[in-house]
This record gives C-alpha cells, structure tokens and sequence, in this order.
C-alpha cells in the first residue's frame, strides 16, 4: 500500500469516527427536544434562535461536511487502486 493510501486510509478513520460522534451527538439534541414541552419549543433553547437550536444547525452542518469529505476520500482511494491483472 502506497504513502498516500495509508493516508487516506488513515484520513477515512477519522472522518468516520467524526461522522459517528455527531451521529451520536445530533441524536441526543433529538430525544432532548423530543423530551421538551411544546412550548418550550418555541422559546428558550429549542427558539428558532436559541442555543439548542444553533447547536443542532451546527452538528448537522458539519456532518454533512464530514459525509461529503467521507465520499471523496472514498472515491479518491478507489480510484487508487490498481487491479492486479495475471502474469
């Protein structure tokens, strides 16, 4: 395997283990609104422009960053790969 392959290899890693912590981190933000009262919903945290919110926005604009960044580093090193033709 090639420098650029095991750093990609390497790159993938850390980008699917991104893409799993704000998995993790966007389904919590979920159950917590989903555990708030209606009205809460409309003003404080969960407002449309409230903290919560902002945090939610933020997440989930980041993870479709790091998806992105997954899809092209995976094409990248598919690309790479050479088929190994018989002799």
């Amino acid at each position: 395997m090639s420098k650029k392959s095991q750093n990609l290899e390497v790159l993938l890693s850390e980008l699917t283990q991104e893409r799993n912590e704000l998995d993790q981190s966007i389904e919590e933000l979920i159950a917590d609104m989903a555990d708030a009262p209606p009205e809460a919903r409309t003003s404080g945290d969960w407002a449309a422009d409230g903290v919560l919110t902002k945090r939610y926005l933020d997440l989930t604009n980041r993870q479709a960053k790091v998806e992105r960044d997954i899809i092209d580093v995976s094409r990248e090193l598919t690309a790479g790969v050479k088929p190994t033709l018989p002799n």
